[in-house]
């Protein structure tokens, strides 16, 4: 009886080992067939929730083909990254901002997308006109495109029917007259509700100048803070700050300013009547349990220039391929793939725009808070690029200086304009 139960306790042991034996050599076998395929590594600059969307779309890649076998790389370092691309061992495939690629372009650190898209007979008209602007330089289509960055003007509708207003303004004269008649002071002369849209602080700088005309650079990227609409932009600027007071102005925008994205943000709490802001504002607002009975609008144009109405700043962010890769025709597969099928779960994960133009009509991403209204400005084709050169984020430093300067009354538009023109001669 005791050998019996000896024999049957050995027999266990013997098919447990058995299964491990069989549980690992199907992992080996896994492993290998993995092996067989063409690994390649994807570098993108996204951590946390975002950074799982893109694993989830490297997976997806992964499960849909047996050629080649993706390997992603989170990092946000971008000193890190430009030494990975300098060396042997460079990632294959990476993402990267418009000022980025532009950055990198200089430095001869990536191919040309669109060299490897015409031997491959890959149609670039997929995308938005401006994604493609935005993603090339020197008219040479260097990463793929896969989400837009843009900004639109959100406002208070409660606090325009109330000064008699029943739609929203198309110019900035109008955007003036409304301002004024909904703008609120106490009896210490502190603003309690802001008309004019002066902050924040770089849509002021960009689309607040945009919808007058006004360029920061021209098509050639030339700097042209002396341009027309930049000046006619800060001249009335500087006129609604003059009617409430430059400090009870700079006050209120400085508090906007530090409160800006959270529970007591201005616009959300109904102390702000336009705001120029991106597509992800609705779903701050839907997750601070924003009550504000808001729409949204094209950036407006001017009565002189109407057309202008919907210019805003256009950015995107493309993937490339480093110019110290090492498996070119994975790596374009890959990347052609990332900015087609992937983009879509790139886009409703991450709640970027997108910029591929199927996508425009895809119904969950209109479904997304406000990405309808941001998509119909997107469909005008009127994004305005930054320009091509090396000392870009010199140049926004010195603008910055300069429009304090104006915002302080230190100086008027004409002459902070002019000195920064001289300033900013040396700079390419």
């Amino acid at each position: 009886h005791d050998k019996a139960k000896r024999r049957k306790a050995k027999m266990k042991k013997l098919v447990s080992l058995l299964l491990a034996l069989t549980f690992v050599l199907s992992l080996t076998t896994g492993a290998l067939a993995a092996d067989t395929r063409e690994h390649i590594t994807f570098w993108y600059a996204h951590t946390g929730d975002e950074a799982k969307v893109f694993e989830d779309a490297i997976a997806t890649y992964n499960a849909s083909q047996d050629k080649v076998f993706v390997e992603g790389v989170s990092t946000t370092d971008t000193q890190k990254l430009i030494v990975a691309m300098s060396g042997d061992n460079a990632p294959d495939v990476i993402s990267a901002s418009n000022q980025q690629m532009i950055q990198y372009v200089a430095n001869s650190l990536l191919d040309v997308a669109q060299d490897y898209a015409e031997k491959d007979g890959f149609a670039l008209d997929i995308f938005s006109e401006k994604s493609v602007e935005a993603s090339s330089v020197d008219g040479r289509l260097v990463g793929l495109p896969i989400e837009a960055y843009s900004i639109q003007m959100f406002y208070n509708k409660d606090l325009l029917e109330a000064a008699g207003y029943t739609e929203p303004p198309k110019t900035v004269e109008e955007m003036y007259e409304m301002a004024v008649a909904v703008t609120k002071v106490d009896a210490e002369g502190k603003i309690d509700v802001l008309g004019y849209p002066l902050f924040p602080y770089a849509s002021a700088r960009q689309e607040l100048i945009y919808a007058f005309g006004g360029r920061w650079w021209d098509e050639n990227s030339n700097l042209t803070p002396q341009n027309e609409g930049v000046l006619a932009s800060l001249n009335m600027n500087v006129k609604y700050r003059q009617l409430y007071g430059m400090e009870a102005v700079d006050a209120f925008v400085s508090t906007a300013n530090t409160n800006r994205y959270t529970e007591q943000d201005m616009f959300f709490a109904g102390k702000q009547l336009f705001r120029l802001d991106g597509s992800w504002l609705p779903t701050m607002m839907q997750n601070y349990g924003s009550t504000v009975n808001y729409g949204i609008t094209f950036v407006p144009g001017t009565e002189a220039n109407p057309d202008l109405r919907g210019s805003s700043r256009y950015e995107t962010v493309c993937i490339c391929m480093p110019s110290m890769g090492q498996h070119k025709d994975a790596s374009w597969d890959f990347t052609k793939w990332m900015a087609t099928e992937g983009a879509r779960i790139e886009n409703l994960g991450t709640g970027n725009l997108p910029a591929l133009k199927a996508l425009y009509e895809d119904e969950e991403i209109l479904a997304k808070p406000g990405f309808a209204e941001f998509i119909e400005a997107l469909k005008l084709e009127k994004g305005v690029q930054y320009p091509v050169m090396n000392d870009f984020n010199e140049y926004v430093s010195l603008i910055n200086a300069a429009l304090d300067e104006v915002y302080a009354g230190v100086k008027t538009p004409e002459q902070a304009m002019a000195d920064l023109a001289d300033q900013c001669s040396g700079l390419n």
